[in-house]
C-alpha cells in the first residue's frame, strides 16, 4: 500500500510539473533562440537555376570541386494549408531577381521556417528537376526530384537568425514572365470575375483543388487564383470587392497562376470595376440583345467558336452569297448614374465581303432599325485579316458618353451581297461607366 501511495504521488507532481508550464490553453510551439550557424552562400539561386538544360541537375555532379551553397528569404506559409510539403525562397527580401521551389516530406514547415527566415541551402546530394514548367529541388528518385527526406532536410536547410520583412515586388498581369515564378508579387486593381462572386475560396464539400479567376481592371485580364481543398479557409467567402493580392506567383505548363498563404492575403476592400453591360456570350444565348433582320433570310446567331469560347455570329453565305442587312442591338443598357461611358468588344472576320459598322442609339423601340431610331456611326478597329479564324481584334475605346443620362443602345449592322458574303464573330462586349 505504501509503495502505491509513492507512485501516486510522484504521478500527481509529475502531472503538475507539466500544467505548469503552460498558461492561458497556449499550447503553441515555443520559440526558440537560434544560434546564427557558420556557414557561408557560395553561390546564388540564379545561377544554380540557370544550371538546368533540359534535363536533371544531380548537385553532386554539377559541382566537382565542393559543396554547393544558396542563401534565400522563405516567402511561403504553409500554415494555413493552401501550402504542402513546399518551401519557397527568393534571393532577397525586396526586389528579388530569382526564386525557387524546395520539396519537404514536412507539414508545418511554418513552425520552423518563417515567412522571411533567412536560410542557407546545401545543394550537394539533392537534385533539380522541372515540374510543369517550374523548377523545384529535393532528393534524387531515379530520373527525377522527389522530397527531402523528413529524417535529414535540416541537413540541407538550414536555419539563420535573421528573420527579414518579405516586401512584395509589384507587378502587372502585362508584365508576367517566367522570371517571377515562385517569387512573392502584389498585384493591384484585382477583383474576383463577376460570374463567380459569392462563392468560397474552394468547394466546401470536398478538398479538390479550385481556380477562382480574377480580373483585373486596368486592362480586363484575367488571372488564375489556385485554391487547396485542404486549406482552412476553403469555406469562406471570397471578397466581393477590388484591390490588391499578395501572392506567391506559380505556372502550370502555360498557364500562369497565383497561390495566396491565407486570407490576409487578399485586400478587396475597394468598389468594383464591373461594367455597366458585359456580354461574353457564355450563357449560350443571344438573350441581351434584339436581331433584327432588314434584307435576307440568314440572321445573327449564337455560336459555340469565339475568344476563347462562344459569340455572336453572322454570315451571309447559305448555299452560295446572299443579300442580307441584319442589326445585333443591346438591350437598353442604363447609362442613367453616369457622365461618361466607353464601349470596348472584340471581332474576327473570315471570307470577303464588307466590314461591319459600329452604330449608337438612345431611342430606339425595339422594332426596324432603318426607321426606328436616331442611329449615329462610330468608330472602331474591326478585324480585316480574313485568312485566320484566331486574329481577335480589340475594337479600342468607343466613346459613347453621348447616351450618359440616359439609355444607350448598340448596333452592330452587318450586310453582304450576292457577290461577297463575309463571316462576322463579335465577343466580349463591354461597356463602362465613369
Amino acid at each position: 500500500m505504501k509503495t502505491t501511495n509513492i507512485y501516486l504521488t510522484l504521478a500527481l507532481s509529475f502531472a503538475l510539473a507539466l500544467t505548469s508550464c503552460v498558461h492561458d490553453d497556449d499550447y503553441s510551439i515555443p520559440n526558440v533562440e537560434i544560434e546564427e550557424p557558420n556557414i557561408e552562400a557560395n553561390t546564388t539561386i540564379s545561377i544554380v537555376k540557370d544550371m538546368y538544360a533540359g534535363s536533371l541537375v544531380d548537385f553532386n555532379e554539377a559541382n566537382n570541386e565542393g559543396e554547393l551553397i544558396i542563401e534565400g528569404y522563405v516567402v511561403s506559409n504553409d500554415e494555413a494549408g493552401n501550402f504542402y510539403k513546399v518551401l519557397i525562397i527568393q534571393d532577397k527580401p525586396e526586389d528579388p531577381t530569382a526564386a525557387i521551389q524546395l520539396d519537404v516530406d514536412v507539414t508545418s514547415l511554418y513552425a520552423l521556417y518563417k515567412p522571411g527566415q533567412k536560410v542557407y541551402v546545401k545543394l550537394n546530394g539533392l537534385g533539380m528537376d522541372e515540374m510543369n514548367s517550374v523548377l523545384h529541388i529535393g532528393e534524387i528518385d531515379g530520373t527525377s526530384v522527389g522530397r527531402i527526406s523528413a529524417f535529414t532536410y535540416d541537413d540541407y536547410i538550414i536555419r539563420s537568425a535573421e528573420v527579414a520583412t518579405i516586401v512584395p515586388k509589384v507587378i502587372t498581369p502585362s508584365e508576367f514572365n517566367d522570371n517571377y515564378i515562385n517569387m512573392l508579387v502584389q498585384i493591384d486593381n484585382m477583383q474576383l470575375n463577376s460570374s463567380e462572386v459569392g462563392e468560397p475560396y474552394a468547394n466546401a464539400d470536398n478538398t479538390f483543388t479550385v481556380n477562382r479567376y480574377l480580373k483585373n481592371c486596368e486592362d480586363n485580364s484575367q488571372t488564375i487564383l489556385r485554391n487547396s481543398g485542404f486549406a482552412d479557409f476553403k469555406n469562406e467567402l471570397f471578397p466581393v470587392g477590388q484591390g490588391s493580392i499578395v501572392a506567391v506567383f506559380s505556372k502550370y505548363n502555360s498557364d500562369y497562376q497565383l497561390f495566396i498563404r491565407d486570407t490576409e492575403d487578399v485586400m478587396f476592400d475597394g468598389s468594383r470595376c464591373d461594367p455597366l453591360f458585359e456580354d461574353s456570350f457564355s450563357s449560350g444565348n443571344l438573350n441581351k440583345w434584339t436581331t433584327y433582320s432588314v434584307v435576307g433570310d440568314q440572321e445573327w446567331y449564337y455560336n459555340t467558336f469565339g475568344n476563347p469560347n462562344d459569340s455572336a455570329t453572322m454570315s451571309g453565305y447559305s448555299g452560295g452569297n446572299r443579300d442580307n442587312e441584319d442589326w445585333l442591338i443591346t438591350k437598353a443598357i442604363d447609362l442613367s448614374g453616369v457622365s461618361a461611358a466607353t464601349l470596348t468588344f472584340q471581332t474576327v472576320k473570315r471570307y470577303a465581303g464588307n466590314d461591319i459598322e459600329l452604330y449608337m442609339c438612345t431611342d430606339y423601340m425595339g422594332g426596324d432599325p432603318t426607321t426606328d431610331g436616331t442611329w449615329v456611326q462610330l468608330t472602331a478597329d474591326f478585324d480585316t485579316n480574313i485568312n485566320s479564324w484566331s486574329s481577335w481584334t480589340d475594337s479600342g475605346d468607343v466613346d459613347v458618353s453621348a447616351a450618359a443620362g440616359g439609355n444607350l443602345f448598340v448596333g452592330f449592322k452587318y450586310t453582304s451581297t450576292t457577290s461577297a458574303s463575309s463571316t462576322y464573330e463579335i465577343d466580349n462586349v463591354q461597356v463602362f461607366g465613369e
